[in-house]
This record gives structure tokens, C-alpha cells and sequence, in this order.
């Protein structure tokens, strides 16, 4: 993103800023700002995270509603979008 702004300053500091070339008092001078920022600085980062849970009684249910409060929580807190997935991991083999 390119930005040009026109800064109003005098002895005391910055008087304002335009968009346009100001018109000034006897007392003041007037300095172009051109700034140029990546579009990137206003994209909310993606946070990826990936939990494992071992050792959890078989019991064939999961409960959503948990996941869901987690989930906006979460969202809430950071500002991040949050993506939950229940996968089925393979069986560790185990010892012969």
C-alpha cells in the first residue's frame, strides 16, 4: 500500500496532516510523507498448532460441545481463526 499525506508542521511539533497539499499560516511548513507498508501487515496471522491426546478411555463419543466452546474462546482471545479435527491416528505397533 503506497499512502501520500501532507504533514503541517511549526516550532511546537505537527500541526496536522492532509490528504491534500494544505494551505499555511505564516508560521508553518508544510513536508509530503510518502509511505509505502505491505499489504501484509493487515492480514491476521494463521496460528497452526497440533495437540495429541494419548491414553483416553474408548468410551465412542466425542463431546461437540466442548470443541465449540473451546473453539470461540479461543477465536475470542487471539483473533485467530481456530479449525478443530478429530482424526483417527494408526496404532502404535507394539512389541512382538
Amino acid at each position: 500500500m503506497k499512502v501520500k499525506q501532507w504533514l503541517v508542521i511549526n516550532k511546537n511539533g505537527v500541526v496536522k496532516v492532509r490528504k491534500s497539499k494544505p494551505g499555511l499560516n505564516w508560521n508553518e511548513i508544510a513536508m509530503q510523507l510518502n509511505i509505502e507498508i505491505p499489504n501484509e501487515l493487515f492480514q491476521r496471522p494463521t496460528i497452526e498448532e497440533t495437540l495429541q491426546v494419548k491414553d483416553i478411555p474408548n468410551t465412542g463419543y466425542i463431546v461437540p460441545d466442548v470443541v465449540v466452546k473451546t473453539k470461540e474462546m479461543i477465536e475470542q482471545q487471539t483473533g485467530c481463526k481456530i479449525d478443530f479435527r478429530v482424526i483417527q491416528l494408526p496404532e502404535e505397533k507394539k512389541d512382538e
